[in-house]
């Protein structure tokens, strides 16, 4: 291009609104990496199981709950919502997630012993 051409304008788009996938709805690991009960909640109510797995994964809410190390948000889903144990689909319980991510020893010892009732491995419970 010459000197004595000039350039077309570029019109300026307006901002786009961000609309989150279909998929994120039904989502659950999402709102447990960021703690999020409320979001947790309002899927449960809207009848998505609190055990759905991520598709690539196999995670569930439960197994990044224990990732991220929060005990309180692991205890509302195995005490409250009755989510289940079971391995991702790289073979890993929330007990070795727990190892994995060296979680707090507190929520390690609850894990384990979680798991282990689940599995009736344990005289408690």
């Amino acid at each position: 291009m010459s000197e004595d051409e000039t350039q077309p304008r570029v019109k300026q788009q307006a901002p786009t609104k961000l609309v989150p996938p279909k998929f994120f709805e039904m989502d659950m690991t999402g709102p447990a990496y960021y703690a999020d009960m409320a979001a947790l909640e309002r899927r449960i109510v809207n009848g998505i199981d609190i055990n759905r797995t991520d598709e690539a994964t196999g995670l569930s809410a439960l197994h990044v709950a224990v990732g991220t190390n929060n005990l309180a948000l692991t205890k509302a889903l195995v005490e409250e919502h009755g989510a289940k144990f079971f391995a991702d689909r790289f073979g890993r319980w929330p007990s070795l997630i727990a190892i994995e991510c060296e979680v707090s020893d507190e929520l390690s010892d609850y894990i384990a012993e979680a798991e282990a009732r689940f599995l009736g491995l344990s005289d408690q419970g």
